[in-house]
């Protein structure tokens, strides 16, 4: 099907950091600290509450940094926490100061699959699925499962537990297209890979299809249309739809916090161990179940950190915050941050 990109103040349109409701206007945002920018754009657009909370989770992130990694998870889940009470409350949206999640060890192996998380029926991590448009009341998943669907630390899982199946995708020249001659609009990636370009991988993946017309090109899309009407519709109303759409692919197109912009398509397949839950929400749960091994059960979380998995754990906790933050960071006000140095 012919196509032609989508383009908004000269620049292609492609996925966004934002998972609800990004600015396609806006440009990137250069800064050393999002903490600082985050800050101050509170303080202009939604002060109070929000305003403490971002302060709070800042204080326990730069806590964290001089802490071991047996004592870290404490201060990086209170960082998490916080964080998330900032963007619900500078979204109005109600929540209850529960936590919203337990754990518990089962049987004495020490082992990431005995590690288990249970989420309830209300609490902050309810209302920030809640907000990812997620509903994960009453669930019951182990650490093991959590830490394989998040993205930041795959390799390192795979490279810990061989033989498990890769689940994230490397993709490029990721963006929107156009029909020609029509109104309808849609999401499409290249892959690059060869190990991933096959056709019966993505035969398996719901709502995604090969572009045959790209041949030889490997490219996946969307079978998700969504109306691009330039003519008889406002500017307003077309970034509705488009923004609507971005939520949808976001789903299965993830990206890893880094210099660059590194994203990937996860596979949403009906294989064993695949959650099909926001990446922010996969690390709070994580880092929810390690603070309370911290805080309660030192012993078992030192044995984990004597296992085969001790290395896993440790790029987790390492990288968990940054990744996490960047994300709250960029929902709270719909901007994307990158370093300075980087040329968009």
């Amino acid at each position: 099907m012919a196509h032609t990109d989508i383009v908004i103040k000269g620049r292609r349109v492609g996925p966004n950091k934002t998972f609800m409701k990004p600015n396609f206007e806006g440009p990137t945002v250069l800064v050393d600290d999002q903490f600082d920018y985050v800050e101050l754009w509170l303080k202009r657009h939604s002060p109070g509450k929000p305003v403490l909370f971002w302060q709070q989770a800042r204080n326990f992130y730069h806590a964290s940094l001089g802490l071991p990694k047996e004592s870290r998870s404490v201060t990086a889940y209170y960082c998490m926490l916080n964080a998330s009470k900032a963007l619900l409350a500078a979204k109005k949206i109600a929540f209850s100061e529960q936590h919203g999640l337990s754990g518990e060890s089962r049987y004495n192996k020490t082992s990431l699959a005995n590690e288990i998380c249970t989420t309830k029926g209300t609490g902050i991590f309810i209302s920030l699925t809640q907000y990812f448009g997620a509903n994960l009341i009453g669930r019951e998943v182990s650490l093991k499962d959590v830490l394989y669907n998040i993205p930041f630390i795959h390799r390192s899982y795979t490279i810990t537990y061989r033989g498990s199946a890769n689940l994230f995708i490397p993709i490029v020249d990721a963006h929107f297209v156009r029909q020609n001659n029509g109104h309808e609009a849609w999401f499409c990636a290249e892959i690059q890979d060869r190990r991933y370009c096959r056709e019966s991988i993505m035969k398996k993946q719901r709502g995604w299809e090969l572009d045959q017309s790209e041949n030889p090109r490997f490219v996946i899309r969307s079978k998700h249309r969504f109306r691009w009407k330039v003519k008889g519709t406002s500017k307003r109303e077309r970034l509705a739809e488009l923004t609507k759409n971005h939520q949808r692919i976001r789903r299965d197109i993830k990206y890893i916090h880094a210099p660059s912009r590194l994203w990937y398509f996860k596979r949403n397949d009906r294989a064993t161990g695949i959650l099909p839950w926001p990446t922010p929400t996969l690390v709070y749960i994580a880092m929810h179940r390690l603070s309370e091994l911290t805080r309660y059960n030192p012993k078992r979380l030192a044995r984990h950190f004597d296992c085969q998995h001790n290395w896993l754990l440790s790029e987790f906790i390492n990288l968990a915050s940054d990744n996490f933050i960047d994300q709250i960071a960029s929902d709270i006000t719909g901007q994307e941050f990158m370093v300075p140095g980087y040329r968009q």
